[in-house]
Order: structure tokens, then C-alpha cells, then sequence
């Protein structure tokens, strides 16, 4: 995971810190920590896939895609946040490279965009537009 000098970012730090632990969870493939980062109702969708909803179930999608792959890793490119009010989530849009190493040692690197929508702690929802087809 690496945000640099030249990412953009128009985020507060907390949002920030936040998104390096989750991002840190994903390059990882520890489908328990990235799962942990939604409410239990939390729901993810994921290209052109069917709605994940439910934290577990998230989980276990997740844990699915993390096996089929040998590793990833999220180089951003962009952060940016909508501070939420007492009625309405942040809304945090991310962009990124990102490098996956299939079993066999080979690599592709794709881009991809997440926005997510989630209140002060959890995310409440998330949607991942980026193209594995070439996985």
C-alpha cells in the first residue's frame, strides 16, 4: 500500500490513517481485517458481481479472491473525502494502481476506483470499479 508525495488527497488525516489500515488489510489478503473494516450490515460491490451484504459474507468473498491470487498491492494515485453530517456518511473516493501477482509469478497492473460510503468508524457500503478480466 503506498500513498506518496505525489497523491493527491483532499481528506482529512483521520480519513487518511483510516484508508492505510484498510488498504493495509487488502495488500495483506487478510480477509478478516478488511471485513472488520465494515458494519455488520456493510455491503460491497465488486465490478460487475452481485452485491455482497453482511460483513461475514464479505468475509468469505473476499477470502475467496485473496486465494486465487499470490499478492496485491494498492499504489493511490488519489484520495479524496465529503466529511459527513449528523445525517449523512462520508463518501471517500480512491484511486489506484493496483499490482497482482498471480501464482505463477506473473503480474498485471490495473487501475481502479472505490468509493465508499461510511459513517465515523465503519464502512456502510463500498464499490470497487476495476477490470480483473486479465487475471
Amino acid at each position: 500500500m503506498e500513498i506518496t508525495e505525489d497523491t493527491k488527497i483532499d481528506a482529512p488525516e483521520k480519513t487518511i490513517e483510516w484508508i492505510k489500515d484498510l488498504y493495509r488489510a487488502v495488500d495483506n489478503t487478510d480477509e478478516a481485517g478488511f471485513a472488520d473494516a465494515f458494519t455488520e450490515e456493510g455491503c460491497l460491490t465488486w465490478g460487475n458481481q452481485d452485491m455482497i451484504t453482511g460483513s461475514k459474507k464479505i468475509e468469505e468473498y473476499i477470502g475467496e479472491f485473496f486465494r486465487s491470487i499470490d499478492t496485491l498491492d494498492h499504489s493511490f494515485s488519489g484520495i479524496w473525502s465529503i466529511e459527513g453530517t449528523e445525517d449523512a456518511d462520508d463518501i471517500l473516493t480512491l484511486e489506484a494502481d493496483v499490482t497482482y501477482t498471480r501464482h505463477d509469478g506473473s503480474r498485471i497492473i490495473v487501475p481502479a476506483t472505490t468509493i465508499i460510503e461510511r459513517d465515523e468508524k465503519k464502512a456502510k457500503a463500498a464499490r470497487i470499479y476495476v477490470d480483473i478480466s486479465a487475471l
